[in-house]
């Protein structure tokens, strides 16, 4: 998901973008950089690989405006040319983009000049190369004309060399500002501010941030005041104690997240569905937020005996889904931020007001457009492959269609007691993964809810070790699989 970081105020310490960098680090990444504006000068850093690389190979410096990134690489391979922030030709503008500018190789060929030369393979340069070629003299102006240009996804957030600005816009991808004291902070999520309150920026909305403070214009450069959003109660950011690594202590941490997930779900108010008359279910997902959508369908199906399917995000939005007035539409994912399911949730918004949306943010724009949230109650959640995260999912789906039974004290008495077993479950696959990390294949085999599961760890094992492991029904083995099994053994 990329994420970025932004602060103007006097006598910036880059070391502080790089911590609240380091916040964002659960939305994976491959690389990272930073550009901080020095005696007139942008600084650039960039490194492959985590942001302890970036933080021992770029001095600490001070300056009054900086932007941060982190990149997972989607146009371009990882290398330090493709990180962000990305120069413009003439090194006037520093860019840094979370998102996908969908209509940018159309872009890059109506700028294909001979004095117009493209130093990356990111769609994000083309941005950089729009802002020094526009016909307006305004940084403003020319911000403004060059995002009506852009379609996809983005939150932009740019410096220009000649000002003390930062210039930041969004579509489709999240971007908040905080006002402190003397600095201003533009970030993808809230976990990079301080406690206090906090600006949202909505799609087709543009700040300036100088000095003085925070300015908001709409997309006719017309200046418009701006409430704040919501308030950010800082957590204590996790340490790994005495783990490994993050994955493995939030593995640990599941007992625990269901158990506070029971207690907050005992205090909800579930009238929200009570007059509601449901003919079928959609629930829809990306990545494992589907694949709890899977077991949630089969949830819907076993215990209410209604119709019930999952629907991968992205196949909601291009295919012809039938949706009216009775239909239950069901959203889950971790951050919130899931462009696809977003968009998805929009699509059903047209069709029907049954829709709940299951998330572990509940100031992300899928709980601000879903007109009832569930929350997950798991918990910051640091590694890239989800595992508490998608646990409290599933039990969230459980505990939903128990409410909907009328057996909701029940289902938490089933929950709980298995928590209760998990505490105490403890298994060493050591010798295990040792044998696995040499295959360069791998096939998860499960019948029914396992073989959700058999999905679910191929993921985990293609997103932590890069190795290709496909799930598979038992009972489909005969149709393909096999014959892979002969050709791998031979």
């Amino acid at each position: 998901m990329c994420g970025i970081v932004g602060i103007v105020g006097k006598d910036i310490n880059s070391d502080d973008v790089l911590n609240r960098l380091e916040r964002l680090q659960y939305r994976g990444y491959d690389s990272a950089g930073i550009c901080i504006k020095k005696d007139e000068e942008f600084k650039i850093f960039k490194e492959i690989g985590s942001i302890d690389n970036l933080k021992k190979n770029s001095p600490n410096l001070f300056g009054n405006i900086a932007i941060g990134h982190t990149r997972w690489a989607t146009h371009g391979k990882v290398d330090k040319i493709n990180a962000h922030p990305i120069l413009s030709g003439n090194g006037c503008w520093a860019v840094v983009h979370n998102g996908i500018i969908e209509n940018y190789t159309a872009l890059k060929k109506d700028l294909i000049e001979p004095d117009v030369k493209f130093q990356t393979e990111t769609d994000t340069e083309i941005v950089a190369m729009l802002l020094e070629r526009s016909k307006f003299k305004s940084p403003l102006k020319r911000f403004i004309d060059v995002c009506k240009k852009l379609q996809g996804s983005y939150a932009l957030c740019v410096m220009e060399k000649n000002t003390e600005s930062m210039f930041v816009a969004k579509n489709k991808s999240p971007l908040y500002l905080q006002v402190k004291q003397q600095n201003t902070i533009v970030a993808s999520d809230p976990v990079c501010f301080e406690k206090g309150k906090y600006f949202r920026l909505e799609d087709g909305e543009f700040a300036v941030i100088t000095l003085d403070g925070v300015d908001f214009y709409n997309n006719k450069g017309q200046k418009f005041s701006k409430k704040e959003y919501g308030y950010f109660e800082p957590q204590s950011f996790s340490s790994k104690e005495n783990f490994k690594h993050f994955m493995l202590k939030e593995i640990y941490e599941t007992p625990k997240m269901i158990q506070d997930l029971c207690k907050h779900y005992q205090k909800i108010n579930w009238n929200f569905f009570k007059k509601w008359w449901i003919g079928k279910v959609k629930l829809v997902g990306c990545g494992s937020a589907f694949h709890s959508c899977l077991i949630g369908a089969q949830y819907f199906k076993k215990h209410l005996n209604t119709d019930a399917e999952a629907v991968t995000a992205s196949e909601f939005l291009y295919n012809k889904e039938i949706l009216d007035c009775s239909t239950l539409c069901i959203f889950v994912s971790q951050s919130g931020e899931t462009a696809d399911t977003i968009s998805a949730l929009k699509k059903a918004l047209k069709k029907t007001n049954k829709i709940i949306a299951i998330t572990n943010v509940n100031y992300s724009t899928l709980a601000t457009l879903s007109p009832n949230v569930l929350p997950i109650c798991a918990g910051e959640e640091i590694a890239v492959a989800s595992t508490k995260a998608y646990s409290c999912q599933i039990i969230s789906l459980y505990l939903l269609v128990m409410a909907i039974k009328s057996q909701l004290n029940k289902g938490i008495k089933q929950v709980l007691n298995v928590s209760n077993k998990l505490k105490s479950f403890s298994i060493d696959i050591s010798k295990l993964a040792e044998d696995i990390k040499n295959h360069q294949n791998v096939f998860f085999i499960g019948r029914n809810y396992d073989y959700i599961t058999a999905l679910e760890g191929a993921l985990k094992l293609k997103e932590i070790s890069y190795i290709n492991a496909t799930g598979y029904p038992a009972g489909e083995l005969k149709h393909g699989p096999i014959a892979m099994f002969f050709l791998l053994a031979n």
